[in-house]
């Protein structure tokens, strides 16, 4: 199956969302970065295999890099022992976050 790196959340491209700064016009509305602040999308896709809400935060000892979503992965296995749901997000159907 194929994979989306969810480092996308942070930053595209090779881009570095906590670099851009306000114009002068819109200084007053800049804040100042926050290097332990995490944050979960609120909307995301719903197509089979569709990534679960992404989301952006500090690396830590329990997650090194920000990984991948494997759209492919079948995880709606009722007939598995033991038995496999699809459970990241209400109405998911394949997919599944990869750390490796």
């Amino acid at each position: 199956g194929g994979k989306y790196p969810l480092s996308n959340a942070c930053g595209q491209l090779g881009q570095s969302y906590q670099d851009y700064h306000c114009s002068e016009e819109e200084k007053h509305m800049e804040c100042p970065v926050d290097p332990v602040m995490s944050i979960t999308a609120v909307t995301h896709a719903k197509w089979y295999g569709a990534p679960a809400p992404l989301f952006c935060g500090p690396k830590t000892d329990e997650q090194p890099h920000s990984g991948f979503w494997d759209y492919g992965y079948e995880c709606n296995k009722g007939w598995a022992n033991p038995p496999e749901t699809c459970d990241v997000y209400e109405g998911q159907k394949a997919g599944k976050f990869d750390q490796s």
